[in-house]
């Protein structure tokens, strides 16, 4: 029985390793597909090399492509559909400074343990797709420097693991929805078309994340009909009160050297006589 065990341990061997192998092969062929897609400087792989994981900006894992670096090659154009549905395993995925135009290609939808997406600086325009509210392992997300469109997603919500999200310069319109299940670390929506107030979880950020927009409240100036913070009023109150009795002091110690000089004068005019 225990050759038959060690031929069984070793067919099972050949069969991952073959499709581990054609995995690989599906991905090199997707990579092959994005490149000839948008062009770019990525036309520097080597298409006759076996695997791709020896290609610039590709880093593998187990013979699966886990990361995608591109950023600042040129690339442009629109990203077709079908690439990114062999390209499963992705976990980063960085096309910033890029020249790509449309929307972000449905398949996209399939890389569900992408934990970084890094697409700033595009030119990619519509609604946020639905589908980026499914990656549940998302920690770092810059959409910034596009023209995506639409309201402010509520969905971003079901981001619970996400720490930056940066949509600066863009052209979202609406208020900003009550973020309360993040908990972010940056956060930058300045130069849209936003208004409303400042929700309160996001108030801690500076005002430079919300320039550009029709928005009032902390950390900006106060919406219209909000009351003024009490502990501000009566900070204000205390240095004014403050301000006063330094300026009564003051007056008080000049009075009180004058009429020393007076009194003086007196003094030695009734010993003269």
């Amino acid at each position: 029985m225990l050759p038959q065990k060690h031929t069984l341990v070793a067919t099972l061997a050949v069969v991952l390793a073959v499709a581990q192998a054609v995995d690989l092969a599906s991905e090199r062929a997707a990579l092959l597909a994005l490149r000839s897609a948008v062009g770019g400087r990525t036309l520097f792989w080597n298409a006759t090399r076996e695997s791709p994981c020896n290609w610039a900006g590709v880093q593998c894992e187990h013979d699966h492509v886990v990361e995608l670096h591109l950023p600042g090659v040129a690339l442009s154009g629109e990203i077709p559909v079908g690439i990114f549905g062999n390209l499963t395993q992705l976990r980063t995925l960085s096309l910033r400074f890029d020249a790509l135009r449309g929307s972000l290609p449905s398949d996209l939808a399939s890389c569900v343990n992408l934990r970084n997406l890094y697409i700033q600086r595009n030119l990619l325009s519509g609604q946020i797709p639905p589908f980026l509210f499914d990656f549940a392992d998302l920690v770092r997300l810059n959409l910034g420097f596009n023209n995506f469109s639409g309201p402010f997603p509520t969905a971003f919500n079901s981001l619970t693991r996400l720490k930056t999200l940066f949509l600066e310069n863009n052209q979202l319109s609406g208020p900003i929805p009550d973020l309360d299940k993040l908990t972010l670390d940056q956060f930058n929506v300045s130069d849209n078309l936003l208004n409303g107030s400042v929700p309160l979880k996001l108030q801690a950020f500076p005002p430079d994340s919300f320039l550009g927009n029709s928005l009032c409240g902390r950390p900006l100036s106060l919406c219209p009909g909000d009351v003024a913070d009490p502990l501000s009023v009566d900070n204000n109150a205390k240095d004014s009160n403050t301000n006063n009795k330094s300026k009564l002091s003051g007056g008080a110690i000049a009075g009180i050297v004058v009429g020393s000089v007076v009194f003086l004068l007196l003094l030695v005019f009734l010993l003269i006589f």
